[in-house]
């Protein structure tokens, strides 16, 4: 029963981040959004994961190639240690909707990134890596 409310209530945030210009007076904190994407992960992780790791990497059109975006949904599980799998996430979007609120948090300048991880482990630890174009 709680895991289902939790569940709703990140849905709620999520919803709520990626209302547009109605909501753009919304702000959520790092750890609001880290929750959020985690509990989407951890919702088909198995009992024993140990971090979940989201990322998404955006490529810009250049030269007559299109632009495109890479997306990848993992879980450590068992040792802190062991390689990551892949993990279906709660909704295919849900995690890269949810890391563009980073984006819209931030100023012009640190909004540039064209890649981020964002690792949630299951001591509640986090962190948020951005990758900037060269």
């Amino acid at each position: 029963m709680a895991m289902k409310m939790m569940q709703a209530a990140a849905l709620a945030l999520l919803a709520l981040a990626a209302g547009g210009a109605a909501n753009a007076q919304t702000r959520f904190t790092d750890a609001e959004i880290v929750g959020a994407i985690g509990k989407c992960l951890i919702e088909n992780a198995p009992e024993n994961w140990q971090t979940v790791i989201f990322t998404l990497d955006e490529v810009p059109a250049v030269a007559g190639r299109n632009a495109s975006t890479t997306v990848a949904h993992q879980v450590v599980v068992g040792a802190e240690g062991s390689p990551p799998q892949d993990v279906k996430p709660c909704r295919p979007d849900y995690a890269a909707q949810a890391v563009n609120t980073f984006r819209e948090n931030q100023d012009e300048k640190a909004r540039n990134w064209t890649g981020i991880t964002v690792t949630l482990h299951r001591d509640r630890r986090y962190s948020i890596a951005y990758r900037y174009p060269k």
